[in-house]
C-alpha cells in the first residue's frame, strides 16, 4: 500500500472496504501519466531547445521511444485498451458513443456516450484491488460512474460530463456529478478543485498568462472558437492536475494513474498555425503570430505538470508517460474544418519509462524508436506491480526495457483470468438530463462526429 501521508479518509476506507486489509508491497509505487496526442515531431525540438526540463530529466534516467496504436483512434477506445490490455471487441468500448464494433452509432439521432458500466472486462484499478493493492485513478476515460474499487480512490471522467458549462475531454463541474468519486467521501477533497476550475474562476487568469488572448474582432471568429474549446480543455486538465497532486501528497498508492488531453486538443485546433506552409489555403499571418506557438506552449504546460507529479512521488517510483497516438497536419484543403491536426491513420504515440529497474538508455535513435504497442501498457503495469499477467491480454510486458538485474529479480509469471466473475456490462448511464445531447452537439462542432449523424 502507499507509504506517504496516510489520510484519515484512506485509512477508514481501506479498513472498511470489501477487499479487507491491503497487501504490503516491497516494490516501488507506479505512476502512469496519460498524455493524449503527444507527438515526437513536436517533442523532439522542444527537448533540444531545453524547454521541457521535466521530460528531459525523466528520459535521462530511463528510455523513450514510440508506441504503436490501433484504429479507430477514438480516445475512449484507446485509453480503455491501455487500461484493460484488450481491444474493443473484448472490452466493449467502440466509439465515443454507443456503437457497433464497426463504428455505426446504435442510436444516430440521440446516441449515448459510453460509461464505465459498459466495459466488459476489469481495468487496472479493478485488478489492483483484487490483488489487495491500492490505487488512485484520476480522469481516465470512461471511468464514470466511479466504480467501487477495493483499496482504491477514483475521480471519474465521463465523455459527456455536464454542468453549467459542458467541457470537452476531462471536465470541470460547477457542482458534483453523482458517483463522481469512490469512495463517496473523496468528493469532499475534490470539490474545492472543481470550484476553482469553473470557466470564470481563477484558472481563467492562469490560462491568459500561459497562452495569451485571441483578439475579439472581425476576422478572428474562427480561431476564437478554437481558443474557446481549448480554454475549456485547459480548465479540465488543470483541475485534474490539482486533484492528482493533492491526492499524491496525501498518500501515494501502489498504482497511480492520471489522464491529460491538452496536447491532443492543441494539435487538433492549432496545427495550421504551427505549420502554415503545409496547407493549401492562405492562413493570415496575424493568426500565425498569435497562435503559432500554442502547441509548443501546451507541451510546456504539460512539462510543468509532470514536474509537479514527479516531485510528489520522488525518484523511487516507476513512471510511465504514454500517449495513445501521435498527430500531424490534416484536412489540408479545408480552411473551415475544425481540425487542422489529426491522427485517423494511427501515427505512433510517445512512450517514456523511467525509475528503479528501467535501463537508462535515454531517447532511442530515429528508425529504432519502436518500443511496443498500446496493448503492452496494462501487462507492463501488472508486471511492475509483481502481479501475474493473464493470458487473455493481447500484449506482453515491456521487459526488454528493464535491466537484466531487474528481470532476474522479477521473473515473469502467468496471471489468473480476471474476467471471471466481473460484473455484466449494461447500457450507458447519463449523469444529468440533456448531457448526452449537449455532448453530441459539442462533438459535431469540433469535427469528431459528422453533422449528418
Amino acid at each position: 500500500m502507499g507509504r506517504s501521508n496516510f489520510s484519515l479518509l484512506g485509512l477508514l476506507f481501506l479498513v472498511s472496504s470489501c477487499g479487507g486489509q491491503p497487501k504490503e508491497r516491497t516494490g516501488p509505487p507506479i505512476l502512469v501519466v496519460g498524455m493524449d496526442g503527444l507527438e515526437w515531431s513536436v517533442l523532439d525540438p522542444l527537448l533540444r531547445q531545453g524547454r521541457l526540463p521535466a521530460f528531459s530529466s525523466l528520459i535521462s534516467r530511463g528510455v523513450a521511444g514510440s508506441i504503436r496504436t490501433t484504429q479507430p483512434t477514438f480516445s475512449p477506445v484507446l485509453w480503455t485498451t491501455m487500461a484493460t490490455g484488450v481491444g474493443p471487441a473484448e472490452h466493449g468500448i467502440h466509439h465515443f458513443f454507443e456503437a457497433s464494433l464497426e463504428g455505426r452509432l446504435l442510436e444516430p439521432s440521440s446516441p449515448l456516450p459510453y460509461s464505465s458500466n459498459c466495459r466488459k472486462v476489469p481495468a487496472l484499478w479493478n485488478l489492483a484491488g483484487q490483488e489487495g493493492l491500492d490505487s488512485l485513478s484520476v480522469a481516465w476515460w470512461v471511468s464514470w460512474p466511479a466504480e467501487e474499487v477495493a483499496h482504491g480512490r477514483v475521480v471519474a471522467s465521463y465523455a459527456a460530463q455536464a454542468q453549467g458549462n459542458l467541457l470537452w475531454k476531462a471536465g470541470v463541474w460547477t457542482k458534483s456529478l453523482p458517483r463522481l468519486t469512490w469512495p463517496d467521501a473523496l468528493e469532499d477533497e475534490v470539490l474545492p478543485y472543481l470550484k476553482r476550475g469553473e470557466p470564470a474562476g481563477p484558472l481563467r487568469a492562469e490560462y491568459n498568462n500561459l497562452f495569451g488572448l485571441v483578439p475579439g474582432k472581425e476576422g478572428w471568429e474562427f480561431p476564437a472558437g478554437r481558443d474557446a474549446f481549448f480554454r475549456f480543455s485547459f480548465h479540465g486538465d488543470r483541475t485534474h492536475y490539482g486533484i492528482m497532486r493533492d491526492q499524491l501528497s496525501r498518500e501515494i498508492a501502489d498504482l497511480n494513474m492520471v489522464y491529460f488531453g491538452l496536447a491532443d486538443v492543441a494539435g487538433h485546433f492549432f496545427w495550421r498555425y504551427r505549420q502554415p506552409g503545409a496547407y493549401r489555403y492562405p492562413i493570415p499571418s496575424e493568426h500565425v503570430e498569435v497562435l503559432g506557438d500554442r502547441i509548443d506552449r501546451a507541451y510546456e504546460v504539460l512539462d510543468g505538470w509532470l514536474a509537479g507529479l514527479l516531485k510528489e512521488v520522488g525518484e523511487d517510483c516507476l513512471v510511465m508517460v504514454v500517449s495513445d497516438h501521435g498527430m500531424h497536419a490534416a484536412n489540408l484543403k479545408n480552411p473551415r474544418h475544425p481540425q487542422s491536426g489529426a491522427h485517423e491513420d494511427a501515427p505512433d504515440g510517445v512512450l517514456i519509462l523511467a525509475g528503479p529497474g528501467v535501463d537508462p538508455v535515454g531517447t532511442l535513435p530515429f528508425g529504432k524508436r519502436q518500443m511496443g504497442s498500446i496493448f503492452a501498457v496494462a501487462p507492463t503495469v501488472l508486471d511492475w506491480l509483481g502481479v501475474g499477467v493473464p493470458d487473455y491480454m493481447e500484449g506482453k510486458p515491456l521487459r526488454r526495457w528493464m535491466t537484466a538485474m531487474w528481470r532476474e529479480a522479477n521473473p515473469e509469471v502467468g496471471g489468473k483470468d480476471y474476467r471471471s466473475g466481473f460484473r455484466k456490462p449494461t447500457r450507458p448511464r447519463t449523469p444529468t438530463d440533456g448531457a448526452s445531447a449537449t455532448f453530441l452537439e459539442s462533438m459535431k462542432e469540433i469535427g469528431y462526429v459528422d453533422s449528418e449523424n
